[in-house]
């Protein structure tokens, strides 16, 4: 029976703090390689994705700034297509996601596995919203609401003045306040 035991378990000078940080570090370059991998994976997609779109983003307006096609090489790797959405690669499924930022958290508008589906998406998505822009800007002002046509004038000589002054009260206020700081902590 003592032999069985013996036969068991392992003797101490198997056991080696060397060996095993030497194994961590193996499994560690392992799994850095395998992310390092995946995300280069993931940034060459989405290049596909900005290829197929860079001809849409071509026929926009000359006035028209929101949309701006951009790879940002970030964890995770995005392809901004305006201020508030992009398109990302899902780490589960390797699938392309159309997301919108918002007050209220990111919504995934629309998820496809095929290049041409998302880039129609996105396109749908923009033309949708030029449109949107262009009907508020022909709408109606609101009834009771004066519609301003002349551009704003310059302010004041007097709105200067309070902002010099209100500048220059901030300023002596903080040396005051420092010279006081300074005499009472003085030894």
């Amino acid at each position: 029976m003592d032999e069985s035991v013996k036969a068991i378990a392992r003797p101490a000078a198997s056991r080696s703090l060397r060996e095993a940080i030497r194994k961590a570090r193996v499994d560690e370059a392992e799994r850095l390689d395998r992310s390092a991998d995946r995300r280069d994976g993931e940034i060459a997609r989405l290049e596909l994705l900005k290829a197929e779109l860079e001809t849409v983003f071509g026929e926009l307006p000359d006035h028209d700034d929101r949309f701006n096609l951009v790879l940002v090489p970030s964890r995770p790797a995005r392809l901004w297509i305006d201020l508030f959405t992009y398109a990302a690669i899902d780490d589960a499924s390797g699938a392309y996601l159309f997301v919108r930022n918002s007050e209220n958290g990111r919504r995934t508008l629309f998820s496809a596995t095929n290049v041409a589906d998302i880039a129609d998406r996105i396109t749908r998505y923009m033309a949708e919203e030029i449109v949107r822009r262009e009907r508020q800007d022909v709408a109606p002002a609101e009834p009771g609401r004066a519609v301003r046509l002349e551009p704003e004038s310059a302010p004041s000589r007097a709105n200067m003045g309070i902002v010099i002054a209100a500048f220059a009260i901030g300023i002596l206020t903080g040396a005051v306040g420092l010279l006081v700081t300074v005499l009472l902590t003085a030894p």
